[in-house]
């Protein structure tokens, strides 16, 4: 199914509060909380096709860039390779509440800081600078049941985080960054691609764009 909206953060993210959601809080080894992001929206097309079944998600997602200077896409997560790491389309995996129950969410973006948490070094991603006019074409998808995959790890002071079993639906967020690109998500060039570092800063300066929800089939048989 294919989905196209352009919205600000704010009406995108649903407080993850966990009250009546099955998706607990931050404080009870739930997600962390998500400010929304004061990054003036950039002049982008977004639009993604959803394709979901019982043991798998498949996503399509494009971004247009209609600026006339680049912006920075986040389109690749860390993955574990060998001994070390690489860079992926494969995308990050957490849960938010919605009326109708808990929500699968797959995305590539720069997550904020979690409130108690120390790192000598942020963890990082990947992305591509876009030129104007040009549009990227990302796959990216994961199998069912879900893994949950953030980038500041499953344990983050208040126990252990998972997935909650009855997710309803799914949906894809793609965050980007307009020009000036700031220094603030820490943009690199590395023998796998340009990188960027997590953190308040990176997803200040970012602006989210968000499918609408696709439902997920809630009995494999």
């Amino acid at each position: 199914m294919r989905w196209r909206r352009c919205s600000t953060v704010a009406a995108l993210l649903v407080a993850l509060s966990g009250c009546g959601s099955a998706v607990p809080g931050f404080e009870d080894g739930g997600e962390p909380p998500d400010p929304s992001s004061p990054a003036a929206t950039p002049d982008v097309d977004f639009s993604a096709d959803i394709e979901a079944d019982p043991t798998t998600v498949a996503v399509t997602y494009t971004v247009t860039n209609n600026e006339a200077t680049e912006v920075f896409v986040a389109d690749r997560t860390l993955v574990s390779s060998g001994a070390g790491t690489k860079l992926s389309t494969a995308p990050y995996v957490t849960a938010e509440s919605s009326e109708d129950g808990p929500v699968l969410v797959l995305s590539h973006r720069a997550f904020p800081w979690p409130p108690g948490v120390e790192l000598a070094v942020a963890p990082t991603g990947g992305g591509h600078l876009l030129a104007p006019g040009e549009t990227l074409t990302v796959e990216t998808g994961t199998d069912l049941p879900a893994t949950r995959n953030q980038p500041f790890g499953d344990d983050l002071g208040h126990g252990k985080i998972t997935l909650p079993q009855e997710l309803v639906a799914v949906r894809f967020c793609v965050g980007v960054v307009a020009s000036p690109i700031p220094s603030a998500p820490k943009v690199e060039e590395t023998d796998g691609g340009l990188t960027f570092a997590h953190g308040n800063a990176g997803h200040d300066a970012q602006h989210l764009f968000c499918s609408a929800t696709e439902p997920l089939a809630t009995d494999p048989s």
